[in-house]
């Protein structure tokens, strides 16, 4: 039995992801939205009695090097011994899609065009001859419909029979004498070939810098300053593929007319309008808080009671106090996890994952790409900022889609502003639970407004432009629940494998220093601060420093720091003043542990130290401002 390695690749929203959770057994996560897999993912599978290691590579428009993701994606296929290349196609985008597969022949590995979304071409009125697409390209072409599993196994059946292209992307005789010289160039001089020469010599021209640095200081240097001076640094070739993209294109497909104006079209009418474009969103995320919130206090309630239940058992079960206050931690920071957190989590995770599959992200991204505008950022930022929603980590990993430095850093700075399910936790557990939902969504509004005022400062103060928003709209689709609930699941997995852990953990640490009366020294540090300047208890700063670690910990230590046997008793000991204060300063400080990690490596040490630093100053400013107002009012 041998082991295959299969890549596949694809431009941004052609469905690659979901044929990859087809194949190996939905292990990615997939997005109705561009750029959303920026590092690739591996699956395994069988295809017949050969076993299958399945790479799924970042969506890439092209073999460049502009963005992260192609940069992922040319580093994968070439620093790994790829057997099999498959090429998604996205069918109602047939034009500009086989761009990219003629780069990819031109590597000269077998390959297989896995022809995509046949459904959504033929609603568009597009007819494709697969045979003549074959033909022309001189690869397999399998038509298939990824999200119903239609021509899967077929792709599959191919995939062992798959061969190397046997036609090449011929230019015009002039073009071709300017590649062919700087070819042969290459090919005496550059030993350490991993690419193809020909494709070497074109990728130069076209400003490839890897390729352009390899051949700095051989004597190819002056025949590839000539062929770019000649050829418009490349612009020629692609002019040239443009048009080669548009004959095949007509050679194997026929358009057909739709007389009738198609639902999805009416749909966007409203969805897209400059009115009531917004308020369909508003309403539609107001919804979902409002789902959340009634949907999650319910079942908290029970789970309340059940481990308030518990932790009266314990106090006659376990009479040694040093024991019972481990055993006591350690089930308060199950109960927190169980009761606070996945309540609301889960429901809130499992609309935003149905909202990524069903399409409607990329139109919200085109609501708010003026609004972002303004702040340094485009559209496409929303993706950083719905997934913080969920958690800051994978919030600021998004960022890396992002195409200039400037506005990486304003959208991971930006990105953790935004409350992550760990710090929902605290606004709907403390918030919510005693003042009900009506605090809370003045909350978040809050927050979005100190969002867009930071991007509008920060946007002045850093130098550099922002490149201006290319984005596809794509269709909407009916996402599977199979598909929608496992993606949930995936979201929520990090939660409950890393995050539970440390609750526990930690609340069993809080449980020994409370024991041992170490706390007192921790609140003592930070008196001046959170009682002098704030209006706080003292007994929050231990609560403070545990929150750096998980900010889920802030809301189960707070009623153990606070002396309290209950969460449910908070309400006894905080005023509304100070439950609103701390869950200000919760909401904007310092970001967690494995946030700050996950800047310095997006945006830097220089600047991941700067907005871990200028969030506790911004969450020092609002809840101070916050208590300035609610004692006037």
């Amino acid at each position: 039995m041998k082991q295959i390695r299969i890549a596949l690749i694809g431009q941004p929203n052609c469905g690659k992801s979901t044929l990859f959770n087809q194949i190996a057994g939905y292990r990615s996560l997939t997005a109705n939205f561009p750029g959303a897999t920026v590092t690739y993912i591996k699956g395994k599978t069988y295809i017949g009695n050969d076993l299958v290691e399945i790479v799924d590579l970042p969506g890439t428009y092209s073999l460049s090097w502009y963005d992260d993701a192609e940069k992922e994606a040319v580093k994968a296929l070439f620093s790994m011994d790829i057997d099999v290349i498959v090429n998604i196609v996205d069918a109602s985008t047939l034009i500009r899609s086989i761009e990219m597969t003629l780069e990819l022949m031109c590597l000269g590995k077998p390959m297989v065009m896995a022809l995509n979304m046949m459904d959504e071409a033929e609603r568009k009125g597009i007819i494709i001859d697969t045979k003549k697409l074959s033909d022309a390209l001189g690869i397999k072409v399998v038509p298939i419909i990824a999200k119903k599993g239609k021509g899967v196994k077929e792709l599959l059946q191919t995939l062992k029979n798959a061969s190397p292209p046997t036609k090449e992307c011929i230019y015009s005789e002039e073009i071709e004498s300017k590649i062919e010289n700087l070819e042969q160039c290459i090919g005496e001089n550059i030993k350490d070939k991993n690419w193809p020469v020909k494709m070497m010599a074109i990728k130069s021209i076209e400003g490839f810098k890897p390729i352009s640095d390899m051949i700095e200081n051989t004597p190819c240097r002056d025949e590839l300053i000539k062929a770019r001076k000649s050829l418009d640094n490349g612009n020629e070739i692609e002019k040239e593929r443009h048009a080669l993209c548009m004959d095949i294109f007509e050679d194997t497909s026929k358009l057909k007319k739709i007389r009738t104006k198609n639902s999805e079209e009416k749909i966007d009418s409203i969805l897209m309008h400059p009115v009531l474009g917004y308020l369909v969103m508003f309403v539609l995320f107001l919804g979902v808080f409002y789902i959340v919130f009634q949907g999650g206090t319910p079942v908290e309630n029970i789970f309340i009671d059940i481990f308030d239940k518990i932790d009266a058992f314990l106090v006659s079960a376990i009479p040694n106090k040093l024991v019972f206050s481990i055993t006591k931690g350690a089930v308060d920071g199950i109960g927190a996890a169980i009761g606070i957190a996945l309540p609301y989590l889960v429901p809130f995770l499992f609309i935003i994952s149905f909202f990524e599959d069903v399409g409607y992200l990329p139109r919200v991204a085109y609501l708010m790409d003026s609004v972002l505008h303004k702040m340094g950022v485009h559209g496409t930022s929303v993706i950083s900022f719905v997934v913080g929603y969920g958690c800051s980590v994978p919030a600021v990993m998004a960022t890396r889609i992002l195409k200039s430095k400037k506005e990486k850093i304003i959208a991971a700075f930006l990105a953790s502003l935004v409350p992550c399910s760990a710090r929902s936790t605290v606004i709907m557990g403390l918030v919510g639970y005693f003042l009900g939902y009506m605090y809370v969504i003045p909350l978040y509004m809050f927050n979005l407004v100190v969002i867009v005022i930071s991007g509008m400062i920060l946007k002045r103060l850093l130098p550099g432009i922002s490149p201006e928003m290319v984005l596809d709209i794509p269709p909407y689709r009916i996402p599977s629940l199979k598909t929608v609930i496992l993606k949930t699941w995936l979201k929520i997995k990090d939660f409950v494998y890393v995050a539970v852990p440390l609750l526990v953990a930690g609340s069993v640490l809080l449980a020994v220093i409370s024991y041992y009366h170490l706390d007192d020294y921790i609140n003592m540090a930070f008196e001046p601060l959170l009682s002098g300047v704030l209006g706080l208890p003292a007994a929050v700063g231990v609560v403070l420093i545990f929150g750096v670690f998980r900010k889920e910990l802030t809301l189960l230590m707070l009623y153990q720091a606070l002396g309290l046997s209950s969460a449910a008793l908070v309400n006894t000991v905080m005023s509304t003043q100070q439950m609103l204060v701390f869950t200000i300063f919760v909401m904007f400080y310092i970001p967690c542990v494995a946030t700050i990690a996950v800047l310095k490596r997006e945006v830097g040490l220089k600047y991941s130290l700067y907005i871990t630093i200028g969030t506790f100053v911004l969450a020092v400013i609002l809840s101070y401002f916050v208590k300035i107002i609610i004692s006037i009012i």
